[in-house]
This record gives structure tokens, C-alpha cells and sequence, in this order.
């Protein structure tokens, strides 16, 4: 009890609500609505609430996001089709950040939006499999669970690749942006 309370003590409020919450969130959803169970015993709660959240939270980065950025819509005063979803210039929000602390909360704010949307999305997608493909898959598709698993597990390493790049490219913008500001002379890291 005395572990548990000292990792509670140490997270964000960013990973309980980016991570923690959504993959609490999920994993009820799926166990009640699905015939899948993604917890075996209570000490598993904890590191597979953590892992599902920040998992889908990455899908909500890399794909809700994307795909709302993809989004056209129409502009009601000018009438043409625009972004559904416009973010600010990295380098406006890093200036914007120094100068304003509320929009780093509105950010993670902004953040917990977007892994929500992906929580639902994704317990939608689980519930069509389950609905839909699981049984035929499992009877007619010999060997089926295995290539699905295997598939998924490509899935899995693709997003956290794509994190891994995503983050890296944002810490080199960050690190670029301090190295100017102290020395102007200093190259580009893009």
C-alpha cells in the first residue's frame, strides 16, 4: 500500500489524466460492453491502466489528431473549406508559453480532449471486432488469433514509433529555440 501511494505521489497531473484515466476509462468500457477483460488480478490494474491510456493517448496524438487537421469544413463567414482543426505555429506557442503560464494548462487541458475522443473511437473499434469478426475470425480463420495478434502488435510498435519521432522532433525544436536565444550563431538542428 505504501508502494502505491508513493507512485501516485510522483505522477503528473498530466499522465493521471492523459494516461491513468483513459486507461481506466477504456478498460471499463471494454469489460462491460465486450466479452474481453483486460485485467487478470489487482496488482496488474496499475500497469495496464498506464500502458492502455498511454497508448490510446498516443493514437489520439497521432491519428484523432491527423485526422481532424485533415478535416474540411466549411468557413461560415467566408464560405470556403478550411482545417477543422488549426493549431498555432510551434514557435508562436513557445513564445506565446513564456509569456502566458495558462496556456501550458489549457494545452494539457486541450490534450485530455483528444485522448478522450480517442478512448471512445477505439472501445468503438474493439466493440465492431468483438461484434462483427471475433467468432469468425476464431472459427473460420484458422490461425486467425495469432495473425491478428501479430498484427496488432506491428500496430503497437508503429504508434510508439511514430511517438518517439513525434517527441524527439519536438524536444529538437524546443533545444533549437533555447540554443538561439543564447547564441545566435548557432545551426539550425533541423
Amino acid at each position: 500500500m505504501e508502494l502505491l501511494k508513493s507512485v501516485i505521489e510522483k505522477v503528473s497531473s498530466y499522465n493521471l489524466f492523459n494516461y491513468f484515466f483513459p486507461g481506466i476509462l477504456f478498460c471499463f468500457i471494454v469489460s462491460c460492453t465486450t466479452r474481453f477483460s483486460l485485467i487478470k488480478s489487482q496488482w496488474e490494474y496499475l500497469f495496464v491502466y498506464y500502458f492502455v491510456g498511454m497508448l490510446i493517448s498516443r493514437i489520439g496524438s497521432l491519428v484523432v489528431e491527423r485526422c481532424l487537421m485533415a478535416l474540411k469544413v466549411k468557413n461560415k463567414k467566408t464560405k470556403e473549406k478550411e482545417s477543422y482543426l488549426k493549431l498555432a505555429p510551434y514557435e508562436k506557442y513557445l513564445e506565446a508559453m513564456e509569456k502566458d503560464s495558462q496556456i501550458a494548462v489549457l494545452n494539457e487541458t486541450n490534450n485530455v480532449y483528444r485522448t478522450m475522443i480517442a478512448v471512445f473511437v477505439v472501445a468503438l473499434f474493439v466493440k465492431l471486432y468483438d461484434w462483427l469478426l471475433y467468432d469468425f475470425i476464431r472459427n473460420c480463420w484458422n490461425g486467425g488469433i495469432n495473425i491478428l495478434i501479430i498484427l496488432i502488435g506491428l500496430g503497437i510498435i508503429l504508434i510508439f514509433v511514430k511517438s518517439y519521432k513525434k517527441q524527439t522532433d519536438y524536444i529538437r525544436n524546443r533545444v533549437t529555440k533555447c540554443t538561439k536565444s543564447i547564441d545566435p550563431q548557432a545551426p539550425s538542428a533541423n
